[in-house]
């Protein structure tokens, strides 16, 4: 079976850099690709919409033509269409010219196909070889898999893809959906697979591919260093160092390896893209990655909770992401509404002619553990922490609203019996008889992303229980400062970290309480600094 390599760096990896590559890196790397001797080159998106001459969004063919290698190419150049998203029609297409992009990539979403058979025609008609390529083919049932084969046939594209939008095929899977279509398809129209690697098997499942024995053409889409959307794609240094060493030498893999350095390595420092948790779990459970990502980023559920969620969604919308139903589905896990009269009256009667000390665990309880020792033994106040207990600070209460961080402080709270812990509902099947268990939905806030932060819910627990005023320590905000403990850590990213500082700012400033700062915290314009 012949192969081809296909590589989609400015198209798919302009995903991780909003296609911002600039002009003559664009240049450049179509340049090098080919002379690396990459057979079909991507050169970006042809769309309706196209921006300046910097990015790889293109408004026609002819905005490609001064980027491509001005000596006679080897390879082929084309440019994607992708239907429902960056759109180009075929009407607005001028006739394929020589020098040019000679094909076009038109990808397209199941409700869609009938439109994108009669653009596939249309483009055809405009002289340009076609790869026709549905999303997400891993979930189409063999019968309608070979309905669209049929007239695949009829239509007579350059090439028909495979498409592991959400890379979760695993290489039987691969293998068996390839002899489905191979065996129903023309002989002449090559087979494309684009995979994603977020099980970490883009590159397995190419060497499974290149191992079939078929008279069929096959086409396999990579990028440099894996560059991509989400977990990325297949290295395109990989893959050609592999068919160099064990089909056939012909790619000159330094040059791809050149614009790794020159290109994709100071873009890396820059943007993140590949394997993670997130890509796991969405591709575990055959969903879109934004699903998982919304519940990692929570950073309040521990891994059996979030694929318990991730199972809940409906087969027929894990597709396409739906924030709004992944947002339903975690407030349903975590509810659990109860009548917490008693734990308000018994936390009332332990708060009664006592002054409240708050702590987060922020790294000024570690920079200013003198002063903070030195107010609890000057005022002697009911000490409250959130998701923590450390009996330095002589703690009474320890207040926990999630499953992830009653893992990390549960050991340390079974070692001080004397701490009261406060558990919100979610948590009720983890508690034993002697915890307080208070209402989750009541104490949670308005804003969706800090809905459930557990020093704001603690902090509105508190005024319910009538107090007026608290003093705060270790709430340093989540930019430019550690944490106490490590296991206390968050991982945000600098954009999250501020936009979720300036939510939670503006929930302070709405609670019924008189706060007061004891160290520095980046909260400090919503109270007042002692």
């Amino acid at each position: 079976m012949g192969v081809q390599i296909l590589d989609c760096t400015l198209r798919d990896g302009g995903y991780v850099n909003n296609w911002e590559f600039g002009r003559h890196a664009i240049a450049s790397i179509l340049d090098k690709l080919e002379a690396g001797g990459v057979e079909i080159v991507e050169c970006g998106f042809l769309t309706s919409r196209p921006r300046d001459e910097d990015c790889s969004l293109y408004g026609g063919p002819e905005a490609i033509l001064p980027l491509l290698p001005q000596r006679e190419p080897r390879a082929m150049f084309v440019a994607m269409i992708a239907m429902g998203e960056k759109e180009l029609s075929p009407q607005q297409l001028p006739p394929c010219r020589p020098g040019g992009i000679s094909g076009v990539r038109l990808t397209f979403r199941r409700e869609d196909a009938e439109r994108a058979f009669s653009w596939a025609a249309a483009i055809l008609d405009k002289g340009y070889q076609v790869f026709f390529q549905p999303v997400g083919t891993a979930f189409y049932s063999d019968m309608e898999l070979l309905r669209l084969v049929e007239r695949v046939n009829r239509l007579r594209p350059f090439a028909f893809y495979m498409v592991d939008t959400l890379g979760s095929m695993y290489p039987g899977q691969v293998t068996r959906q390839f002899h489905l279509i191979h065996e129903n398809m023309d002989p002449a129209i090559r087979l494309g697979f684009h995979g994603h690697n977020n099980l970490q098997l883009a590159f397995s499942n190419a060497q499974v591919l290149l191992g079939i024995q078929a008279k069929r053409q096959l086409i396999l889409d990579s990028s440099v260093y894996g560059m991509g959307r989400g977990a990325g794609n297949l290295p395109t240094e990989l893959i050609t160092r592999y068919i160099n060493q064990n089909i056939q030498s012909r790619y000159n893999v330094s040059m791809v390896m050149d614009i790794y350095d020159e290109y994709i390595a100071p873009l890396r420092r820059e943007y993140q893209w590949g394997y993670s948790m997130a890509y796991h779990l969405a591709a575990s459970h055959a969903c879109h990655p934004n699903y998982a990502a919304y519940l990692i980023n929570k950073q309040t559920l521990t891994m059996q909770d979030m694929e318990s969620i991730l199972r809940a969604i409906p087969q027929g919308q894990r597709v396409e992401f739906d924030k709004a139903l992944v947002r339903r589905l975690y407030a349903r896990h975590q509810s659990r509404q109860i009548d917490d009269t008693r734990a308000v009256e018994e936390l009332a009667g332990l708060m009664a002619g006592r002054k409240l000390l708050v702590l987060a665990p922020g790294e000024s309880l570690r920079t200013r553990e003198a002063q903070v020792l030195g107010f609890i033994q000057r005022e002697h106040p009911l000490v409250l922490a959130v998701n923590f207990a450390d009996p330095k600070f002589q703690v009474e209460v320890c207040f926990v609203s999630s499953h992830k961080r009653l893992d990390i402080a549960g050991a340390r709270l079974r070692e001080l019996p004397g701490v009261r812990r406060v558990f919100t509902s979610n948590l009720a099947a983890r508690a034993d008889p002697d915890c307080l268990l208070v209402d989750y939905d009541r104490y949670l806030n308005s804003d969706p992303m800090v809905a459930d932060n557990a020093g704001l819910m603690l902090l509105k627990l508190l005024a319910r229980c009538g107090a007026r005023q608290a003093v705060l320590a270790g709430f340093d905000g989540f930019l430019g400062r550690g944490y106490y403990s490590r296991e206390a850590t968050l991982a945000l990213n600098d954009a999250d970290a501020l936009e979720r500082q300036r939510r939670i700012g503006e929930q302070l400033s709405l609670l019924p309480l008189e706060l007061t700062f004891l160290t520095p915290s980046a909260y400090e314009g919503k109270g007042v600094a002692l």
